[in-house]
């Protein structure tokens, strides 16, 4: 049997250890698997390193001089489909529908019954849905033999188009490699205080790591913030520490400004091996999008046994985030119940290594291995 996966973007590190962990199940029962990666990063990562030590699997880079972003879909059809019709595989593992050039896989796939697996990760609630856009996710959906589900939302988008639930593999597609992460964690925190006090932080901190764009709702996090840090007897005992980049930038500057808070810190991005240091000064990790598909800093702070603070917009929510157990969710349109399950938070300590071990052990449930498995179970099996 030969298996071979498509994929966007080689940058992509959490795959890397779920790519590794495949090859490495199926080379022992002597089965073929390679990936095709269409492009090292996109234009919004080129600033950051491809760290190529993390892929210990067979792949090929088709565009190694273009961001995904820049690919002709003409240029991206001929390549993959010339690489598909050389390496004639019995099962193609395909990570999503979204790019036109994957209906030319679909289409493949029919013409020459190959069987076709596919990552899906939409959630109904991510944006709104164009009834003709759903039409045609319906034709792509029929046309699979499998799906893997990032998160059981997006699962429950899937039987809604359509998809029966036999087709259904796996709804713990969701890669942070734990270990890894984990090893960076634990070394680093041991400067924690040192870094601390050397940046003016104050005891306790929230902290984000991701984008500075619009759907993560940043505005309303650092009102949020600024409100109950003035409304309650333990707020100047917090910060909050914004890691990352984006258009909203200078506007979310302005804003710290304009309320005169000295408790809210900027960091610069960095590649993804450095993310854990900056967890290590935080208390509690927080994701306020208006919609996330998943939202992978909730697998990572719940490594990092870590409370959470998550929209309920994001499908990490659903699966990872129970209320006063390991953190709490919200309403990211409901400006009060933001704030109020700030103040619980920052009235609370004691509680927080609490809900971080009852994190730590919802997150073990979803390890690469767990994942791994399930996937290549999925492509011995599939009819």
């Amino acid at each position: 049997m030969k298996i071979l996966a498509i994929h966007n973007i080689l940058w992509s590190h959490y795959k890397a250890r779920i790519f590794c962990g495949i090859h490495e199940k199926l080379a022992e029962k002597e089965i073929d698997f390679f990936v095709l990666q269409l492009a090292y990063s996109e234009r919004s990562r080129l600033a950051l390193k491809t760290d190529l030590s993390v892929h210990k699997y067979p792949y090929k880079v088709l565009f190694p001089d273009k961001a995904i972003e820049d690919i002709s879909l003409l240029g991206k059809v001929f390549k993959v489909l010339t690489e598909v019709k050389n390496y004639k595989p019995d099962i193609i593992y395909l990570n999503g529908y979204y790019d036109l050039a994957y209906w030319f896989v679909l289409l493949y796939c029919k013409l020459t019954r190959t069987r076709l697996i596919i990552d899906f990760e939409s959630n109904e609630i991510s944006r709104q849905r164009v009834p003709w856009k759903e039409f045609l996710k319906k034709i792509f959906l029929s046309g699979c033999d499998g799906l893997v589900c990032l998160g059981t939302k997006a699962a429950e988008y899937a039987r809604k188009l359509g998809v029966e639930p036999a087709k259904i593999l796996s709804v713990k597609n969701v890669g942070v490699d734990n270990d890894a992460l984990l090893e960076i964690y634990k070394k680093e925190f041991q400067l924690r205080n040192q870094r601390k006090l050397e940046m003016g932080l104050p005891t306790f901190n929230f902290v984000y790591a991701g984008r500075f764009v619009q759907r993560k709702n940043l505005d309303e996090l650092i009102s949020a913030f600024d409100t109950a840090q003035k409304t309650t007897k333990h707020g100047s005992e917090w910060g909050l520490i914004l890691s990352g980049e984006g258009e909203e930038k200078p506007l979310l500057v302005n804003k710290i400004s304009v309320l005169n808070n000295s408790s809210i810190f900027f960091m610069e991005p960095c590649e993804w091996y450095e993310v854990p240091i900056r967890y290590t000064l935080g208390d509690v990790a927080v994701l306020p999008s208006l919609f996330e598909p998943f939202g992978f800093v909730t697998n990572e702070a719940l490594v990092y046994s870590m409370p959470v603070l998550v929209s309920e917009r994001c499908g990490s929510a659903e699966d990872l985030v129970i209320d006063d157990y390991n953190g709490f969710k919200f309403n990211p349109y409901d400006k009060n119940d933001l704030l109020n399950k700030l103040i619980v938070i920052m009235n609370n300590t004691h509680k927080h290594k609490e809900w971080g071990a009852n994190g730590k052990k919802i997150i073990d449930e979803w390890s690469p291995d767990i994942i791994v498995n399930e996937l290549v179970e999925s492509f011995l099996n599939i009819k």
